[in-house]
């Protein structure tokens, strides 16, 4: 693979990451309006199925066809990196802070290094302990749990953390698939549909549907929501992910919460604190150090 081809992983990866940052202002201007996190989730994936449809319809009806294989792992990726991942993710904001789900659901990076070792054949090097290190710790001062960490409730922190890891589920699953050919629309396609086929039962969608019929303010948000934070920022990850390691674009996510805390302190005049500076310096060294060339002998 080329160094250009390479950067433009990068750059995908990082955009991912910034454009999350932006999750938190839909999310709570969804909430002043009636439409809770769980409704929001599974309005997003409903837009992503039907636009990405289309657009297979328009393109190349042959990116639905997948092997017995790949269907398997998608069921995988759509049941525990979508449905799973988003469930408890939403679950533990309501038993522990924010800051704690934000900083366990980032647990995700090691896990992506873990797995991708044995299942992709990629390799542990100190370049990428350094970073997710680094980043990770980074990411727990911007959040400034250790100052604030709010109720410390033991099936939320569970919870959270198996978020962390379901995500890692989805970035490994959507390699795995990349380096089988298969389109990044193909993997978007089926990930989200069963990804609102699932959580549709639950998430009262007449009444959310209602709260949109009425309120302009309410279907911009939701359109941006699923346009904005969720279709754009998974067609660069899962780009990022035909381009370079997955253990290395899992770190760069990591723009996050450092994008979610200038847009804190734009939008919200959100306190930034010594730590967070601290945090969002280190996070910013990390993305440096994982972009270098990598130490050839692995740890």
């Amino acid at each position: 693979m080329t160094d250009y081809s390479a950067h433009l992983g990068v750059i995908a990866a990082l955009s991912a990451g910034i454009i999350w940052g932006f999750l938190g202002f839909f999310v709570r201007a969804a909430n002043d309006i009636g439409i809770i996190p769980f409704q929001l989730t599974c309005l997003r994936y409903i837009m992503i199925t039907a636009i990405v449809g289309v657009y297979i319809l328009i393109k190349d009806r042959n990116m639905f066809r997948v092997d017995r294989r790949t269907a398997i792992i998608l069921l995988i990726m759509g049941i525990i990196g979508t449905i799973v991942n988003s469930v408890t993710y939403l679950h533990s904001m309501t038993l522990i802070s924010l800051s704690l789900a934000s900083v366990l659901q980032y647990v995700a990076p090691f896990f992506v290094i873990l797995i991708s070792i044995p299942i992709l054949n990629e390799k542990l090097t100190r370049t990428k302990a350094v970073a997710v290190v680094v980043a990770f710790a980074g990411c727990v001062l911007c959040t400034g749990v250790l100052t604030d960490a709010g109720t410390m409730n033991i099936l939320g922190i569970a919870l959270g953390t198996i978020s962390g890891i379901c995500f890692s589920v989805y970035t490994v699953g959507s390699k795995m698939i990349s380096g089988s050919g298969y389109s990044v629309a193909t993997v978007l396609f089926y990930t989200s549909l069963i990804c609102c086929v699932g959580l549709a039962p639950f998430s009262d969608l007449p009444d959310t549907f209602g709260i949109m019929g009425t309120s302009m303010d309410a279907l911009l948000i939701v359109i941006g929501m699923g346009l904005f934070v969720t279709l754009l920022p998974f067609v660069l990850f899962n780009y990022s992910l035909t381009k370079i390691e997955a253990g290395k674009a899992s770190i760069l996510t990591y723009a996050e919460p450092l994008a979610a805390t200038i847009i804190g302190l734009m939008l919200y005049g959100e306190a930034v604190t010594v730590g967070s500076v601290i945090g969002m310096a280190m996070i910013f060294a990390a993305l440096v150090v994982v972009n270098r060339k990598e130490i050839p002998s692995s740890v």
